[in-house]
């Protein structure tokens, strides 16, 4: 087997991207399942806007806890074991979502699969960093990152070509595919390089000094303060778009296979909008890339707030949407790894990402609150505009720093 997995690199390394990439996009699904079968579930159960929001803050705050435990386990006990438990916890509570019968057993499922998903997302990007050059680091964690887009594309083309398809269907195979991948993984994947390295006591030191505390130790709390700014502002505005935007549309007058459409069109720009958002940031002085796409989002997010219903403006606006929101929340993944030595990186990524998660419960929350105060989608989605300047100005600073050894 070790001869085998040779051909991937020295022990296998080369396999880290490549199944990365697939949970990364088995995750994608799962984060837009709920937002995309929202119009089928919510008159089963009764839910109106206020109640249909618990059902996806439920999901973010499970996200939230997983990604700061999941963190710091990574760090005392590895990336693997943390990574392999976490998409198995992430696809049984899938499955079980699929066979909820009320509304209360919806928001547990919902609330459990988060726990899975936000454990595995910090130890995919570390595992990803440190398998990677040095050089090559920030830009093969956005690549992988933008595998999830394709997950949530992948739904969304499933409603939009079968708007029949039972809902239940959507958890079922979601739940199937990383229980898949996790088998997969614990055959052949190997552990971080980097973690690898560290002798017994240097983990055991880690395991009391891998705090809160630790990451804003040595001049990193204006950088950590920054990259927790960045990451709630922006994943504010993509989980209320990953969550309401086809409630949204419908609410506009679009049809519900004409929201699907639209909603595909914003993942499919998050696919390829995010692999070329992350080349350019290599290729180019990248602060100007992130510039450029915090500006874009604010644009793109306001043209869609304004247009009414017109299905080939929305799906234009949608895809424009898609390319910078996705493609932001990317770079921060791609930076979130930087600011940390390699004993305190799964802590930085798991706290950065958890805060990221306090942004995804606020922007549901964001949404519900203002329809149910009588507000339409356009001054919902006018609403966060401010909110993505202020996310530029705290991530241009990060742009421009170098990463930790």
């Amino acid at each position: 087997m070790r001869r085998q997995l040779d051909r991937f690199g020295p022990n296998g390394l080369g396999l880290i991207f490549p199944l990365g990439c697939l949970a990364a996009l088995v995750e994608g699904y799962d984060l837009q399942s709920a937002g995309l079968t929202a119009p089928k579930f919510a008159p089963l159960f009764h839910l109106d806007p206020a109640h249909l929001s618990w059902v996806f803050t439920a999901n973010t705050v499970g996200l939230f806890i997983g990604a700061v435990i999941g963190g710091r386990l990574a760090d005392s006990a590895g990336r693997r074991g943390v990574l392999i438990a976490s998409m198995l916890v992430f696809g049984l509570f899938s499955v079980a979502t699929a066979m909820s019968s009320d509304s209360p057993t919806l928001i547990a499922m919902r609330f459990l699969t988060g726990l899975g998903l936000g454990g595995a997302l910090p130890n995919l990007i570390a595992l990803t960093a440190e398998s990677s050059t040095p050089d090559r680091a920030a830009t093969r964690v956005t690549l992988l990152s933008a595998a999830m887009p394709g997950g949530g594309g992948i739904a969304s083309a499933l409603l939009a070509f079968v708007p029949s398809l039972d809902w239940r269907l959507i958890f079922w195979l979601g739940g199937i595919a990383p229980i898949a991948i996790a088998c997969v993984m614990w055959a052949i994947l190997p552990e971080s390089p980097a973690f690898k390295r560290r002798d017994p006591a240097e983990r055991t030191a880690t395991e009391r000094n891998a705090t809160l505390a630790a990451l804003t130790k040595d001049g990193r709390t204006p950088t950590t303060l920054r990259l927790w700014a960045a990451f709630f502002l922006t994943l504010m505005v993509l989980y209320l778009l990953l969550n309401w935007l086809p409630v949204l549309l419908v609410s506009k007058g679009y049809s519900k296979p004409e929201a699907a459409m639209v909603a595909l069109s914003f993942t499919v720009g998050g696919v390829l909008g995010s692999m070329a958002i992350g080349r350019l940031a290599r290729q180019t002085r990248r602060w100007r890339v992130y510039l450029a796409t915090w500006i874009g989002m604010a644009l793109s997010m306001g043209g869609l707030g304004l247009i009414g219903h017109n299905l080939p403006l929305g799906l234009t606006a949608g895809f424009c949407v898609g390319i910078f929101v996705n493609g932001g929340q990317f770079l921060l993944y791609g930076l979130s790894a930087e600011p940390y030595p390699a004993a305190l990186r799964g802590t930085g990524v798991g706290f950065a990402v958890g805060i990221g998660r306090f942004g995804s419960i606020a922007g549901p929350l964001f949404a519900g609150w203002l329809l149910t105060s009588g507000k339409d989608a356009g001054t919902v989605l006018m609403g966060v505009v401010p909110l993505i300047l202020l996310a530029l100005v705290a991530v241009l600073p990060l742009a421009l720093r170098k990463p930790a050894a």
